[in-house]
């Protein structure tokens, strides 16, 4: 019988490190069937892979297109698509889409998407992955459980330790959507409702993971405390024997780059020790923030409504303007890139919008957080290339973009996003491998596919291996390359030719060809 496809004369990056060879790979029933050379056996697609790289198709362990409901509206993933991308997990920093205990609940995403756009009808992890089923997502897809989601839906907007009752809902709410296929749980301990979570509550939810689930935490803090927080989430490993990702690691502020070494040593120490830690990072220098998170902890205590509230009162707001003088500096080139505020805001500078309104910085900063009722995204740049290259380095960083699903038609929605959600993949390969030679390609690839499919369970992926599915990228490491800046973010990557997922073409010669190849992951 016939193969499904043939991919002729490709260069293979299997994953797991193996140096690039020479290899046909015949692919049926939705795997890879045989890989060598294989004369020219009747498939019915034939791809002609000659002076291309043939790797695993690209995981991307933290992504966003859950909690920015794009996952909805853009089942496509065009965004991803063009980076190579063919799996995607959701339910990171703490925030899920299920389960939930009522509808209303979903606004635990309410930092990143518009939730008077969104009708939720399920409850249940089921339910959810039901209705997920029925977009007919391009991209495989699967999820951890939220803190925030489970601690919202138990005591809404109150911020307080919770009960043993309340932690006893938590915990049974989180074992049911384990069983339900949920890959593991996060943290978001940065944000105002989580903030009130004790290390105690964030251990004895933790204990619920069983082998093959994943630990995934947004730090406590990502500026002076950062070792700290890096300390707590590997104490919360070691008490538990758990299998731990720290999202997107970095070490926000100029002021706290040199704390980049000692956090890396600590994980490489804990790692040592046999604890199952990995961190992922993103190839850029600036970070798409919540901007309330930049202000001191105390002034988010109760949540957004009360945020605003306290930045309105006049002693509270002048205590803040004192805890953050001296930082001027540091946030005069934060650029407001999208919530709930004035389009004419969008794309400038924080010190732009000073000046303009004859304002200091601090007090423009709280003004427009105001004005927004709390809810601004801004582009940070506040990290240092240096520091990401020594976490690209380490051989426990795994790439993953932290950004969400989006197509060209988003140009005209007045807002702006992170380049990451279009180039983050491509940027690795084109600037840090081709470029700089930071790392090899076999390394690089690694970091993009075995590495974050052992690491969140996914059992035949990830590695180009017979009898595995058929998730392939095919690019030409000559051309691929990331095109979205952060002035205009909405720019697919070129270089990628074809991308298969689960054994059928979802890319070819830059044209989607299908829809609804992606399968969900439990």
């Amino acid at each position: 019988m016939a193969l499904d496809i043939l991919i002729k004369n490709g260069t293979v990056v299997d994953g797991v490190g193996t140096p690039a060879y020479h290899a046909d790979i015949a692919i049926k029933d939705g795997k890879i069937e045989k890989i060598g050379f294989l004369g020219e056996p009747t498939a019915k697609t034939m791809i002609d892979a000659a002076g291309q790289y043939v790797t695993p198709g690209f995981i991307d362990i933290n992504n966003a297109s859950d909690r920015h409901w794009s996952l909805f509206n853009h089942p496509l993933s065009e965004s991803l698509l063009y980076q190579g991308i063919t799996t995607i997990i959701g339910g990171n920093c703490g925030s899920s889409l299920a389960p939930l205990t009522t509808g209303n609940i979903i606004s635990a995403i309410q930092k990143w998407a518009d939730i008077k756009q969104i009708n939720v009808n399920w409850l249940t992890l089921s339910e959810f992955f039901d209705e997920v089923k029925r977009k007919k997502l391009m991209l495989n897809f699967g999820t951890l459980v939220g803190h925030a989601t489970l601690r919202r839906g138990i005591i809404g907007d109150q911020f307080r330790e919770l009960t043993e009752q309340e932690l006893a809902q938590m915990k049974q709410m989180l074992a049911e959507a384990l069983r339900e296929g949920a890959l593991g749980f996060s943290t978001g301990l940065l944000y105002s409702h989580a903030k009130a979570a004790t290390a105690a509550e964030i251990i004895s939810l933790v204990s619920l993971l069983g082998p093959g689930k994943i630990y995934s935490s947004h730090l406590r803090e990502e500026e002076g405390k950062l070792y700290e927080s890096v300390l707590e989430t590997i104490d919360t490993a070691k008490k538990n024997k758990t299998n731990i990702e720290i999202s997107h690691l970095k070490s926000v502020g100029k002021e706290n780059w040199g704390l980049f070494d000692k956090v890396l040593e600590a994980i490489q120490k804990a790692a040592e020790e046999g604890i199952n830690v990995n961190f992922d990072i993103y190839p850029y220098t600036s970070t798409a923030t919540v901007f309330y998170t930049i202000l001191p902890d105390w002034i988010a205590v109760g949540g957004r409504k009360k945020l605003v509230e306290n930045l309105k009162n006049k002693d509270l707001k002048k205590r803040a303007v004192e805890e953050m003088g001296g930082k001027e500096n540091d946030f005069s080139d934060i650029v407001v890139a999208g919530g709930n505020i004035d389009k004419t805001f969008i794309g400038k500078t924080i010190g732009a919008i000073s000046k303009n309104q004859g304002m200091g910085i601090l007090e423009t900063i709280i003004n427009l957080l105001i004005a927004a009722e709390g809810k601004l995204i801004v582009f940070w740049p506040s990290l240092s290339e240096e520091n990401f290259i020594k976490a690209l380095k380490n051989p426990l960083s795994i790439i993953a973009s932290d950004g969400a699903a989006y197509n060209l038609d988003d140009t005209h929605n007045g807002y702006l996003i992170h380049p990451r959600s279009f180039g983050c993949f491509p940027r690795i390969l084109s600037r840090y491998v081709r470029e700089k030679n930071i790392i090899s390609l076999e390394e690089a690839v690694k970091k993009m596919t075995a590495l974050p499919a052992l690491k969140i369970g996914l059992t035949y992926r990830g590695i180009i291996r017979q009898g595995f599915f058929a998730d392939i990228t095919i690019f030409n490491i000559d051309t691929i390359k990331d095109l979205a800046s952060f002035e205009n973010p909405f720019q697919y990557a070129q270089g990628v030719r074809s991308v298969i997922i689960n054994g059928q073409t979802a890319l070819s010669a830059g044209k989607i060809q299908n829809q609804g190849l992606g399968q969900i992951l439990r």
